[in-house]
């Protein structure tokens, strides 16, 4: 949130503060109801993943798209085998429930059917991304307290032999940074960032979106916690817009590479999303150890 003395006296008059602080408002209360629901499955999915004896346990919020989060399944089985995924479901179609829960019995994956969404229509994906991460770490991560836990979107893939505790390594968060537009505000994109649990336990970690200062998911954590971080002093992931091929049509189909970790993007609500992920999906099954070099070694045309 902006700090009072940044208004312009045109925004003052305009009441822009006042408007601002009451979706806030809103959107807080909103988040606390939300976060008293309950989870079919709860209490046995805290204590499985208390249980846990891994360095990392990750977290991905599904969201309509089953081949998405089989396509992840598979990535980090084979490059991230030590690390244990449990995939938070936030579908609003009933039948990608279905499918993402029989897909999760099959492979043996954590499975947590999320409360109905708050937030419905694809202007408020980041409200209701921001809604399911709040309602994830109050009632599954605090409780169970990993040692440490990875958020990841679920159509991201790891394309390489990653050590996540690793990247985290004597400071309390790490992932890719995003930046607000115009102030120096800055925060960790929800979608591949790990936390250190012991290093965060006390704050009251929000992942909603701060509008005011140009911050989508995972923005109100810039006064909760990234403000008080020497960002310069930190080490964050690298990232750079990739192309699957050099043909003239790869131009249509930037994606973003964090580290070793391939991002589709809006696979699950944007136009031509799941086509896009089944290009992903055959080339990563052609050659899923040489994909990354050959993405490596494609033409950065456009800023990540």
């Amino acid at each position: 949130m902006r700090d009072l003395a940044d208004y312009t006296p045109a925004e003052w008059l305009a009441l822009t503060p006042l408007a601002q602080r009451l979706r806030r408002a809103r959107n807080v209360l909103v988040d606390r109801i939300y976060a008293r629901r309950q989870a079919p499955g709860q209490a046995e999915l805290v204590a499985r993943i208390a249980a846990e004896r891994a360095p990392v346990v990750a977290f991905t919020v599904a969201f309509n798209l089953p081949d998405a989060v089989d396509l992840l399944a598979d990535a980090m089985a084979r490059f991230l085998p030590g690390t244990p995924l449990v995939v938070c479901d936030n579908s609003t179609d009933p039948a990608a429930r279905t499918a993402i829960a029989a897909l999760c019995a099959r492979r043996g994956l954590a499975y947590c059917p999320l409360p109905p969404t708050p937030y419905r229509g694809a202007r408020n994906g980041s409200r209701s991304h921001g809604v399911a991460l709040n309602w994830i770490y109050a009632n599954l991560i605090r409780p169970a307290a990993p040692r440490a836990f990875a958020l990841l979107d679920h159509d991201l893939i790891p394309l390489e032999p990653t050590d996540l505790a690793a990247r985290l390594a004597g400071q309390p968060c790490y992932g890719m940074v995003r930046e607000g537009q115009g102030n120096d505000a800055w925060y960790l994109w929800p979608g591949y960032c790990v936390f250190d649990f012991a290093a965060v336990k006390a704050l009251p970690l929000d992942f909603g979106t701060d509008t005011p200062l140009t911050l989508d998911t995972g923005g109100q954590n810039w006064g909760v916690l990234y403000r008080h971080l020497d960002l310069a002093s930190l080490r964050m992931s690298s990232r750079r817009r990739v192309h699957l091929a050099d043909s003239a049509t790869s131009e249509m189909e930037p994606f973003l590479l964090a580290d070793g970790w391939l991002h589709v993007g809006g696979a699950g609500h944007r136009g031509g999303g799941a086509g896009a992920l089944e290009r992903v999906r055959q080339a990563y099954e052609a050659d899923p150890d040489g994909l990354i070099a050959r993405l490596r070694a494609s033409p950065e045309r456009l800023n990540a």
